[in-house]
């Protein structure tokens, strides 16, 4: 909170471990010293600083859960008990707005809005602090928690000699709490209520009366309480008024308004690594919680049930066996809450993008890009699962959404992979253009004998051209279309039909259509570099039309996962979150490309026609002008030659193309469609 909490965090670890139950200076290796031989000094801060929050977040976790509303609602329920007995006239409107149903809707909203936000705001306050203040916190909630476990075992156990060496336990984790924090004149004090503590047991038990032991027992551990509370008040002041003051969330908000909200997440993931939390959460939660404080989920181990006949008893028969014990806890606690599937989809993002790297750079297409693609697909799948109510399912059927979801998310993968390799693949086949182009600069007359084989050959594709396709990307391209096509007919094979299948099969289409048209732009090029193509002057248009067929599928593909999608929500999975999505896709992907559609087809046509409203030029013309033409660098022939207001000669299918951008002059920059429109009035 504070200027000094990065000088807190320094020496932390080493302190916390050289504390012992007496301060003894002992010449000797320390734990410290001991850990650094596995681990480096660094590697131990970080664990000790993930070790110091994720309590809070496992805190935060349960308030999402259902016993934290089944513990809320067994209050409320047991409060307006308490107020029905009593018979007084104060407390019949408390009753009353108790057991009304708007009453009700304010908790039902609280539990699902305002309780998790305020909570959120303590979280990252907690996580902010320092790893000192953080120790100090812990050291005066464990004390507080032997405190009343003393208070319960003398108060409610027999004796035994299990209790003393309890009693032993306890009294020693005081006292180390005690080490930890530092010492204060309220110290001895406290260290000889500890010591009394189980003195005094014997004592209620033994000499004094039940009624009276009661008395003494609950005046000592409120006194020792008072003294507690005092020294947490009085000597960390300081620290109580800074989280009062709530000085964290000033800093962060006036971040917010300085340089906005993506400098202020970067800051937040900076100074807590939420992620990297977020992954050993989830991997506490399934592993420590079911192990040490909630029982391991055995409930849908039932195997069958048989009803006899002649008592009507139902016998249920359960399946126990390790794996599927892990298999249905670990379903369990690691989808239980909205928290958690976060901290789950974090894990997976973590995981696709260590894939991603190691995939995009085997195959050479490392670019930055790729660093998002773990953001994406991690938020993709957590809104998958979102939009599925996965936490309010039966157990025996969370499994399915999951392998929908990882489904979708490798044909989202292959989705990003192609929209990295598309590029890279063009730009081969622009450099084989080049590389062609210069050849022929410098080896005209071989070109000329070439071309007169050529021509005598009867196929489009030689030997040369073929070599041309000898290219790992071409290769990668090739591979990602084999492979999607094997996964659709998988899916379709081991599932039965649903509308989720006809989704992902939409899905696949899409990039199997994206895939080809790729290839045939590829195709194309190499085609154009050996001249090969019947009408050069045809090209473009010819990659205009590959580029229009794929738009027209991708918008049919489109506008039919938006009726699937529809479908689903009236008849299958209802939710706001399903419907925002739909409306999203309708939008960008369906109402965006037919605007963008209809504008480059009007583009074209409005294009064209000012280029046929030009004159075509003269072999004279031709002749006298003396140049090529500026836009593609060759010849000017008769019949596609057209002659400016300003008397530049161009090729009418270059012009056409200066057209979509602009409609000046490529060379004078003179407005030519304005003066044909003067020219005519």
């Amino acid at each position: 909170m504070d200027d000094d909490d990065d000088h807190d965090n320094i020496d932390l670890t080493e302190d916390f471990l050289l504390h012992t139950l007496h301060n003894d200076t002992i010449e000797q290796n320390t734990f410290f010293e001991h850990f650094q031989r596995f681990l480096p000094r660094q590697t131990l801060i970080y664990i000790q600083y993930c070790l110091l929050r994720i309590p809070f977040l496992l805190l935060y976790d349960y308030l999402f859960t259902e016993q934290f509303s089944y513990l809320f609602d067994y209050f409320l329920e047991y409060s307006s008990k308490i107020i029905d007995q009593e018979n007084q006239i104060l407390f019949k409107p408390i009753s009353y707005i108790l057991h009304s149903y708007f009453f009700h809707i304010l908790i039902d909203i609280n539990l699902n809005f305002s309780i998790p936000i305020l909570g959120l705001i303590l979280l990252i306050v907690f996580l902010l602090c320092s790893d000192r203040r953080l120790v100090i916190f812990y050291s005066y909630t464990l004390s507080l928690l032997v405190i009343y476990l003393y208070y319960q075992i003398n108060r409610f156990m027999d004796i035994q000699i299990n209790t003393f060496v309890l009693q032993f336990i306890l009294s020693a984790i005081y006292i180390q709490m005690l080490n930890i924090r530092s010492p204060v004149y309220t110290y001895p004090i406290q260290k000889r209520l500890c010591h009394i503590a189980p003195i005094l047991y014997l004592v209620t038990r033994y000499i004094f009366p039940l009624t009276y032991s009661i008395y003494i027992l609950n005046i000592y551990y409120l006194c020792w309480i008072l003294i507690h509370l005092s020294e947490a008040l009085i000597f960390q002041r300081d620290m109580i008024i800074n989280l009062i003051h709530i000085r964290i969330l000033n800093q962060l908000i006036n971040l917010y308004n300085n340089f906005g909200i993506q400098t202020l997440f970067n800051t937040l993931q900076h100074r807590i690594h939420v992620v990297t939390l977020m992954k050993i959460f989830w991997l506490t939660k399934i592993i420590i919680i079911p192990l040490g404080f909630r029982a391991i989920y055995t409930h849908p181990f039932i195997i069958n049930t048989t009803t006899m006949n002649t008592t009507n008893e139902t016998i249920i028969n359960y399946n126990t066996t390790l794996t599927k014990t892990i298999y249905f806890t670990t379903l369990f606690y690691g989808t239980e809450t909205i928290f958690t599937i976060i901290s789950l989809a974090c894990l997976v993002s973590h995981g696709m993008k260590i894939l991603a790297h190691r995939l995009f750079r085997f195959l050479n297409l490392w670019n930055e890009d790729v660093e998002q693609i773990g953001i994406i697909i991690g938020m993709m799948f957590f809104l998958l699962l979102f939009q599925s109510n996965l936490t309010r399912l039966d157990l025996h059927r969370r499994h399915i959404p999951l392998l929908k979801a990882f489904s979708l998310l490798i044909v989202a993968l292959c989705h990003f992979l192609h929209t990295i390799l598309e590029p890279q693949l063009l730009k081969v086949a622009m450099q084989t253009m080049t590389t062609r182009m210069a050849f022929d600069e410098t080896n005209e007359n071989q070109e000329e004998v070439e071309d007169n084989e050529n021509k005598s050959s009867s196929s489009y594709f030689s030997r040369k051209i073929l070599r041309s396709f000898h290219h790992q990307h071409v290769y990668t391209c090739l591979s990602l279309l084999f492979l999607i096509i094997l996964y659709a007919a998988f899916l379709w094979r081991i599932t039965t039909f649903s509308t989720w299948l006809l989704a992902i099969t939409a899905f696949s289409l899409e990039l199997i259509v994206r895939l080809i048209a790729s290839l045939a732009q590829y195709t194309l090029y190499v085609l154009d570099a050996h001249n090969r193509l019947s009408n050069v002057d045809s090209f473009d248009e010819y990659i205009f039309r590959v580029k229009a067929i794929t738009s027209c599928f991708e918008f049919i593909l489109g506008v039919f996962l938006l009726f699937n999608g529809f479908y689903i929500l009236c008849f299958e999975a209802r939710g706001a979150l399903r419907a925002f999505m739909l409306a999203i896709h309708a939008h960008l992907n369906i109402i965006k490309n037919v605007r963008r559609g209809w504008q480059i087809l009007r583009n074209r046509k409005s294009a064209w026609d000012n280029v046929t409203q030009l004159p075509l030029a003269t072999e004279e013309q031709i002749e006298n002008y003396n140049d090529i033409c500026s836009i593609c660098h060759n010849v000017l022939t008769t019949g596609n030659t057209c002659i400016t207001p300003c008397s530049h000669l161009f090729h009418q299918k270059c012009l056409q193309k200066v057209f979509y951008a602009t409609q000046n002059c490529a060379l004078c920059s003179r407005p030519i469609v304005l003066e044909k429109k003067d020219h005519k009035e």
